[in-house]
């Protein structure tokens, strides 16, 4: 972060205090309270448990983390605007601090062990980038159009530029197009971290929304128009994050880099062929937080998008 001021935001929750700072050359959150490595701990208690009250116990927490988070939020936002920030449009914030990232409870491969990272503030779309907003970056002659596979699955020519698919996310476009994008609009792609850490919150929780999939979820559905399902918002209020359509990041994939992964901003292994994606499709039956799959750069896939970050700037 690069500035002259700084921002001292306090908000009250409950019987606690937050304090945000955002400083010159750092911006960091301190939550007084119960640690998050005893939220962690109840959550892996209750994704072990069948026993009611438990999992009872856990939904409660995830709904005080989802109020405290949103607080925090606000506080931040409300300090940067005072000091003549302005938020960029359909972005939403999210605060420094650490957050745990992957997950040791499975077996499936590139999530273990999970690791505390710590993370700057920074900003995300809210939403994956839609047919119509690419269309744009396509007319101003920055960006390619999607290159549809022949006879791949939903195999729509019409379905770009469809205004009935406007707001549906956009498809069929390689992590080099994506890039294109983002920087045209003046944003970048995320790091795998800052999805997670978006997706996820701070307290461990499997899927944007909890640790339960609803009641079904697991049906066949046709791609969501963005910013549908509400209900399945993160903790910041990022929408669409599990189950709808992969999405690129920016790292290179390496399936033991957690093993040694930075503790702070990590940024993946070092440049190669396969990116990661994250999120998932609806094909998937486990569109936790914590998936992560490789992708061939040079590859266009009908059921992979992407959404932009920004880093956080004082003027």
């Amino acid at each position: 972060m690069s500035g002259q001021c700084s921002v001292i935001a306090v908000a009250r929750l409950g019987l606690c205090f937050v304090v945000i700072l955002i400083g010159v050359l750092h911006s960091e959150a301190v939550v007084s309270g119960a640690p998050q490595e005893e939220a962690q701990k109840h959550n892996q208690e209750a994704l072990a448990s069948d026993d009611d009250d438990v999992k009872e116990q856990r939904r409660a927490e995830i709904a005080r983390t989802n109020r405290e988070l949103t607080m925090i939020q606000t506080a931040v936002l409300d300090g940067l605007k005072e000091n003549g920030v302005v938020p960029p449009e359909n972005m939403g914030l999210i605060p420094s601090g650490s957050f745990v990232m992957g997950l040791d409870e499975t077996d499936l491969s590139g999530l273990k062990p999970a690791h505390r990272v710590y993370l700057d503030a920074y900003w995300i779309d809210r939403s994956p980038v839609t047919n119509d907003a690419y269309r744009a970056c396509v007319e101003a002659k920055v960006c390619r159009p999607p290159t549809m596979r022949q006879g791949g699955f939903l195999n729509r020519r019409e379905y770009h530029d469809n205004p009935e698919f406007a707001n549906f996310p956009v498809n069929y476009v390689r992590y080099g197009h994506a890039t294109d994008y983002c920087k045209w609009a003046g944003k970048r792609l995320p790091t795998e971290a800052e999805w997670e850490k978006a997706a996820r919150g701070d307290d461990g929780r499997l899927y944007a929304w909890g640790d339960e999939i609803p009641e079904g979820f697991l049906e066949t559905n046709p791609i969501q128009p963005v910013g549908s399902r509400p209900e399945g918002a993160s903790p910041y209020g990022v929408m669409n994050m599990g189950g709808n359509m992969w999405e690129w990041v920016a790292d290179s994939y390496n399936g033991d880099f957690y093993e040694n992964s930075p503790v702070v901003n990590p940024t993946g292994p070092e440049l190669h062929v396969t990116k990661v994606k994250r999120g998932g499709d609806r094909f998937i039956l486990t569109p936790w937080a914590v998936i992560r799959s490789p992708e061939w750069t040079h590859d266009s896939n009908p059921n992979v998008g992407f959404r932009c970050a920004k880093d956080l700037t004082i003027p």
